[in-house]
């Protein structure tokens, strides 16, 4: 298991600004956010006499060591478990796609040797892959060589603390964000196959990461 955690904050959509400070106060410099709605109906809301909530999900990543101090400035700073105003996920990644992934998503500037971590705990995992706008194909069809089975692509934007560039990508530009839920086994050959094709010396600037999971329902298996 990775020491990195992904920290993933769903909140109101009026504290966007408010968090993209904290994230920067406390130096957590790779930020992707994508907005989205609440999943209450439409009965409900009318019942209330309010509209649909504006959401907006946060992801950000640090080291294991820090979890506690962010858990506590979440708490004071943020008000993190007042009524509405949001919620925190800390996860551990299985694995990370080699030393410059695991460098830009905690906002290192510096690079390393390409080299899996992982350590086998499931027999699923969930991996993620950020590239630059328009990447997703390129993810895909790599991802497809190696065993991957299907996928699915969500768009984010990236927001970065002190530094606008890193290895040469704007870290404030539209991102690709793919999802791909595969067996553990394979999880390297995938992994390695993206960072190949769209990795952090290609075009595509990308980065590629897996998280753990537990249990999965209506996979094609």
């Amino acid at each position: 298991m990775s020491d990195v955690r992904m920290l993933n904050v769903i909140t109101s959509r009026e504290y966007y600004e408010n968090y993209l400070e904290f994230f920067r106060s406390h130096e957590l410099g790779c930020v992707m956010s994508s907005f989205c709605s609440g999943s209450a109906t439409d009965k409900i809301l009318a019942c209330f006499g309010v509209d649909r909530s504006q959401k907006v999900l946060m992801q950000t990543f640090l080291t294991a060591d820090r979890v506690d101090e962010i858990k506590r400035a979440l708490r004071t700073d943020m008000n993190i478990n007042g009524l509405g105003n949001g919620i925190a996920l800390f996860i551990a990644l299985e694995g990370i796609g080699g030393k410059s992934a695991k460098n830009y998503l905690l906002g290192k500037e510096e690079e390393g040797v390409k080299q899996m971590e992982k350590e086998n705990r499931t027999d699923f995992v969930l991996i993620i892959t950020i590239t630059n706008k328009g990447y997703n194909e390129v993810v895909m069809d790599s991802a497809r060589e190696a065993g991957a089975k299907g996928g699915t692509i969500v768009k984010a934007h990236g927001t970065g603390s002190e530094m606008t560039k890193f290895f040469g990508v704007s870290i404030t530009e539209e991102k690709d964000m793919v999802y791909i839920v595969a067996r553990r086994d394979e999880m390297e050959n995938i992994m390695r196959a993206i960072m190949e094709k769209a990795g952090m010396n290609t075009e595509a600037h990308g980065v590629v990461f897996s998280l753990p999971v537990e249990d999965v329902e209506g996979f094609s298996l």
